[in-house]
This record gives structure tokens, C-alpha cells and sequence, in this order.
């Protein structure tokens, strides 16, 4: 991934750089831009903004931080409640939970004029490591005050991030994804235990990442953008959460069937497709403090 930074990308900008090919050259256009392009006929939303200034404090935007809330069909999830029993996914299997891993990255702030600030960035959230829980955009990087209409960021790494060893922190963590199944990295470890149809009770392991295919042979980027509309007014630093409800993995679009889906899900491409279809509606906006 390179290295952190804010890329003020607009809708104008994705509109024509997406749109038919020209012969003229495609830059940044803005001239407030750090990298405006004078020569650039086309915007192609690679425009870089400075957002140091010299209010009271030094800067002229907000410090923000993430912090992601579990809850499991509306019901508060934390670490304390693992290895019990006492969960019931949609398909009426009851399970405990007890592992929760997950990567998120390249955070995005909807601004109300239609442009999109991204910080580039990722966490890894470790329910064994409650601080992980919160990711505060680096200190150099201040969101500008104004009008938003919602935050996103990315499951996982998209593909030109997912690669093999980039990140030290994540190999010391375990978090590769197997080279004969794509390499990179994970994006979800999700543990636990459930009762069977025999009654019998048995491990699930419900890993998420890179899908290969079992016809072409080929390696399928299977992460996804998380797009969170709620309206805000950004007037100083804040904080917000976000909230993953875990009972959405085994229930929207697709109704999980853990005796049938419990292992070997890694280089299982139709379990991770359906993951990936799962995974859209697991996040919500929960709330934002200033």
C-alpha cells in the first residue's frame, strides 16, 4: 500500500476518467490541488489536497477516528461472551463464537458537494486486542469541517494492495492468504463451535479472502467496497462507529448452512463468493461524537 495520505476524488473526475477513451491527457485539473496538472485536459480524480492550515490548533480540519462496535441480531458482542453456546443463526443452528479477525482499509468521508475524501490506511481488528477496535487517522491527516453524507471504507485489500508480504505488522500476525489460493491476505477469521444435525458439537472456521476459480484457474479479487449513508455536519474532532452485526454473515442474501459449510471454506470458491454477497450487509453507520 503507499504510503498514507488523503485523495480528494470527485464525482466529475470518476465520471471521465471511467468514461470514453480521449486522446487528450488526463491529469488533475483542479488548481487548488497540490498536484495540479496545467497541461491536463481530463481530470482522471488523482488530485492530492494539503489540509494543514493555521487555525487554533494548528490545522484547519478534524481528527477522526473509527471505531467499530459487534453486536450479533442487535445484541452487544464482546470478548467475554466467546465459547459459549448462545448464538442462533438465521437457519436456527445455535454456535458459539470464538475467534473474530478482520482487516478494513483505504477510509472514505462522502462530502455533501458529491466529492469523497479517502485516507489510505488499514486495521486489523483482533477481538483478543479491544484497542484494535478504534483506528485514528494519522495525525497528519485533518479532515476539512463541512457537510458529509455518509463514510466507507474497503473489506480486505483490493487487489493492487493484497500482496504477498507487504505489511510486516500482518505477518507477524499469521494473516496470509495461501499463494496456491491467491496469496495476499485474509480478510475475515471468523471461529466458533456449533451444534450439528446429530447434535453433536463441532468446529466451524469461516475465512474470507481471494476466491480462485475453479474453472478458469484464475485468482478473483473478493473484497467490496462498505458505502455508509447517514448525513453529518463535521465541526471538530470526532469520533465514529460503525457497526458489524455478525448474524448477517450467515444471513443476507444467502441463509448459512453450517453443517453443510464449516470447513475447507478457504479454497471452497462458491463459499466465498457467497461470504462476499453476505458481507454487503453487515455494516451500518451507528453514531458520531465531536
Amino acid at each position: 500500500m503507499k504510503n498514507t495520505k488523503i485523495i480528494l476524488a470527485g464525482i466529475l473526475g470518476l465520471t471521465m476518467a471511467f468514461g470514453t477513451t480521449s486522446c487528450k491527457k488526463k491529469g488533475c485539473t483542479d488548481t487548488k490541488a497540490s498536484n495540479y496538472d496545467a497541461n491536463a485536459k481530463k481530470d482522471d480524480s488523482s488530485c492530492l489536497y494539503d489540509t494543514t492550515g493555521t487555525d487554533g490548533d494548528g490545522h484547519d480540519g478534524s481528527h477522526v477516528m473509527i471505531k467499530m462496535n459487534h453486536s450479533y441480531a442487535g445484541a452487544s458482542v464482546m470478548p467475554g461472551d466467546f465459547n459459549n453456546i448462545k448464538y442462533t443463526n438465521d437457519k436456527g443452528t445455535n454456535h458459539s463464537i470464538t475467534k473474530i479477525k478482520y482487516l478494513v482499509s483505504d477510509f472514505v468521508m462522502y462530502k455533501a458537494d458529491g466529492d469523497s475524501i479517502v485516507v489510505e490506511g488499514y486495521n486489523l481488528v483482533d477481538f483478543t486486542n479491544t484497542n484494535s477496535f478504534a483506528y485514528s487517522f494519522p495525525e497528519d491527516v485533518h479532515i476539512p469541517m463541512g457537510d458529509y453524507t455518509g463514510i466507507g471504507f474497503t473489506w480486505g485489500f483490493d487487489g493492487a494492495d493484497n500482496l504477498t508480504g507487504e505489511y510486516p505488522d500482518l505477518n507477524v500476525a499469521n494473516w496470509a492468504w495461501p499463494a496456491m489460493i491467491g496469496g495476499g491476505y485474509h480478510y475475515m477469521q471468523f471461529e466458533g463451535r456449533f451444534i450439528d444435525v446429530n447434535s453433536d458439537t463441532i468446529s466451524f472456521a469461516y475465512h474470507h479472502g481471494t476466491a480462485k476459480n475453479p474453472t478458469s484457474g484464475s485468482f478473483e479479487n473478493n473484497s467490496f467496497p462498505v458505502k455508509l449513508d447517514q448525513s453529518f455536519t463535521l465541526s471538530n474532532d470526532a469520533s465514529i462507529t460503525v457497526d458489524m452485526d455478525m448474524a448477517e454473515w450467515f444471513k443476507t442474501p444467502n441463509q448459512w448452512d453450517l453443517d453443510a459449510l464449516h470447513s475447507m471454506l478457504m479454497p471452497n470458491y462458491q463459499a466465498q463468493i457467497l461470504m462476499n454477497q453476505n458481507g454487503k450487509s453487515v455494516f451500518s453507520f451507528g453514531s458520531i461524537a465531536q
